[in-house]
C-alpha cells in the first residue's frame, strides 16, 4: 500500500448527493485515519463537477446508478452495500383495500409515487408488472414536497389517490391519518427480499472502475472507512449521528430534522456489507420494466434499458474480502 504522505498529496473528491454517511466519516476523522483528504460534494457541487467533464473517484449513492451509468457512459461499481432495503411502503387506501389484494389489481388505478422514475415509482411499476400488468398500467400522481401530507389527505378523503408509496417519515404520516392499509413492506431487508425476490441494494459505496484499477489501495481505505462508519452508526443513536454532522448536510433544517432524516434510514442499514448477482438482477428488472416519461431526468435514466447489462460487471466483493475487522 501506497504510505500516507503520497495518499495526502491529493484530494480526493468524493459523492453524496444525498447521505449523511461520508460527512459522519468525516466528523469521525476516519478518512484521516486512512491517510485520505477527502472533499466531499454535494448535489449541486456533483452536478457542475460532472458537467465541467471531470469524473468523481468514489461516492454514496444508490446502487442502481451503477445500471444507470452503463447508458449514460459513467460506468461505476459498487464495492460495498450499505443500505440493504429501499425503505418503502405501499399502502392502499381503506376505501378500495378489499378490492386491491396485489399488484396485479393496480391496472386503472391511481397510485403518489412520487416522480415515475424514481425508486418508489420504479418500484411500484415494477410490482406491477410481476404480477403480469403492462409498464404503466396506473396513472401516476406526483406531489411537492411542500404540504404533501395535507395533500395526500385531502387526496384521500376526496377518493382521489388509491395506492401510496412513500418512505420514512411520509409513510408513518400518511398511516397515522387511518385512511389507508398497508399492502407490502419493503422496510427491512428481509421484508423487502420477501416481496421482492432479492436483497434490493440501496445506498452503496460506488467507485469509478478506473480510479479502482489504478488506485486499488484508496478504494480499500475507503471500503475500510465506511465499514467503521456503520459500525459506529449501528452503535449510536440518531441524535447521537446528527450531533456530529456539519450544518452542510442540514442547511435548511434543524439538527432535531438532521436526527429524523437519520432516523428515517435505520431500519434499513445494511449488517452485511457483501453484494450479490441476484440484487443486481432485481435492479436491471426493475429499470427495464419501468415506464419512464419524457423528462430529462427520467430519459437519462431510460437510457439504461435495452443495453444487456451483466449484472456481473457491476460490482465486486474483492474490498470487502480484503479487510480484516475494522476498529472502532
Amino acid at each position: 500500500m501506497n504510505d500516507i504522505s503520497e495518499k495526502k498529496a491529493q484530494t480526493l473528491r468524493f459523492g453524496s448527493k444525498d447521505s449523511y454517511l461520508p460527512y459522519l466519516a468525516q466528523a469521525l476523522g476516519y478518512f484521516d485515519d486512512e491517510g485520505l483528504d477527502v472533499e466531499v460534494l454535494d448535489k449541486a457541487q456533483i452536478k457542475a463537477w460532472e458537467a465541467a467533464g471531470h469524473v468523481l473517484p468514489a461516492r454514496v449513492a444508490w446502487a442502481h446508478y451503477a445500471v444507470f451509468g452503463v447508458g449514460n457512459g459513467l460506468p461505476q461499481v459498487s464495492v460495498m452495500t450499505l443500505h440493504d432495503a429501499p425503505g418503502i411502503s405501499i399502502m392502499v387506501a381503506n376505501r378500495v383495500k378489499d378490492d386491491i389484494r396485489s399488484a396485479a389489481d393496480f391496472a386503472g388505478r391511481t397510485a403518489a409515487v412520487g416522480a415515475p422514475y424514481s425508486t418508489k415509482g420504479m418500484l411500484t411499476n415494477y410490482l406491477a408488472v410481476r404480477a403480469g400488468l403492462p409498464s404503466g398500467s396506473y396513472e401516476s400522481m406526483s406531489l411537492p414536497s411542500d404540504g404533501r401530507l395535507e395533500i395526500l389527505t385531502a387526496a384521500l378523503e376526496r377518493n382521489a389517490v388509491d395506492v401510496l408509496t412513500f418512505m420514512e417519515p411520509v409513510s408513518s404520516q400518511v398511516r397515522a391519518t387511518g385512511l389507508v392499509t398497508d399492502l407490502y413492506d419493503l422496510t427491512t431487508a428481509d421484508a423487502a427480499a420477501a416481496v421482492l425476490g432479492a436483497r434490493y441494494p440501496a445506498e452503496s459505496l460506488l467507485v469509478d472502475p478506473r480510479f479502482a484499477s489504478e488506485r486499488p489501495d484508496l478504494v480499500q481505505s475507503l471500503v475500510t472507512v465506511f465499514l467503521r462508519t456503520m459500525r459506529y452508526t449501528r452503535d449510536s443513536s440518531a441524535a447521537e449521528v446528527a450531533a456530529l454532522l456539519p450544518p452542510a448536510f442540514f442547511p435548511d433544517k434543524s439538527r432535531e430534522a438532521a436526527a429524523t432524516i437519520v432516523a428515517s434510514r435505520w431500519g434499513t442499514m445494511a449488517s452485511d456489507h457483501s453484494i450479490s448477482a441476484d440484487s443486481f438482477e432485481l435492479l436491471i428488472e426493475s429499470i427495464e420494466a419501468a415506464a419512464f416519461d419524457e423528462s430529462a431526468a427520467a430519459q437519462a435514466r431510460a437510457a439504461a434499458q435495452g443495453t444487456r447489462v451483466d449484472a456481473e460487471t457491476l460490482f465486486t466483493n474483492e474490498f470487502l474480502d480484503s479487510v480484516s475487522t475494522p476498529n472502532s
